[in-house]
């Protein structure tokens, strides 16, 4: 029995350091009929270039066409998409037991219907992690797992896994998030159905701008964009940063 077309969607903007990390490992589910999908927000590094060559599809950025959001990448990623499953992830993520994460999400999927969203628990690099990310972490993972179960929906967006119907049905990402479009997306696939917080499962990204920034001002960034969206359907942030060649926010 073929398995479910997924369309792994990846939004990128001058990530020449960490696109090719992000699809290796993406390409090495050879068991899976898959598209590897990367939306480029106007890129001025290589990494359109690193793209064309390993992804199945690139969107490039028209000259002169502004980009938006983050939101918008990831729509105009899943709008090249053709697989029942759109697989949203952040470049520089990397996922713990991959082949088991997508073959369980695509089980969970089939077996219950009602299953739109699908997430998993976030951490830093091995090695980068503090007792003090753990326990931020910590919290944001049970304040994840808990909306979910309470049907309010959240997620964050280094990992979102939809099916595309689902996706279609609710409009896509809201374009005119600059921040919160991830929760948001969750939020509205909530109401419509479910969304799930696998347990077991863990997705890495890097601490950098965490720990460059600090905590306290990342938490009060966040609350603030938070507090935004909810009250007036905005972000408070006004920009989506790029990663910089390095690999930095």
């Amino acid at each position: 029995m073929d398995k479910p077309l997924i369309s792994f969607i990846i939004p990128v903007l001058n990530e020449e350091a960490v696109i090719a990390k992000t699809i290796e490992p993406l390409k090495s589910l050879v068991w899976l009929n898959k598209e590897i999908i990367v939306a480029d927000g106007g890129s001025t590094d290589r990494t359109v270039a690193i793209a064309k060559s390993l992804a199945d599809k690139v969107y490039v950025r028209p000259e002169g066409e502004k980009n938006k959001s983050i939101a918008e990448n990831r729509n105009k990623g899943a709008a090249l998409a053709s697989g029942k499953y759109l697989f949203f992830m952040d470049c520089g993520v990397q996922i713990d037991k991959l082949d088991e994460f997508v073959k369980k999400v695509i089980s969970e999927m089939e077996a219950k219907p009602k299953n739109l969203g699908m997430t998993l628990e976030i951490r830093f690099y091995p090695g980068e992690e503090s007792r003090v990310d753990r326990v931020h972490l910590w919290m944001i993972n049970k304040t994840i797992e808990g909306l979910n179960k309470v049907k309010m929906g959240m997620a964050m967006g280094w990992v979102q896994v939809v099916k595309k119907e689902a996706f279609e049905k609710i409009g896509g990402y809201n374009e005119d998030l600059i921040t919160q479009e991830d929760v948001d997306l969750f939020r509205r696939l909530s109401r419509i159905g479910k969304t799930v917080s696998l347990k077991n499962f863990v997705a890495y990204g890097s601490a950098d701008r965490y720990h460059r920034d600090g905590w306290l001002k990342v938490n009060l960034r966040w609350l603030a964009n938070w507090l935004s969206y909810i009250t007036r359907g905005k972000s408070y942030s006004k920009v989506w940063k790029e990663v910089g060649s390095d690999g930095k926010k």
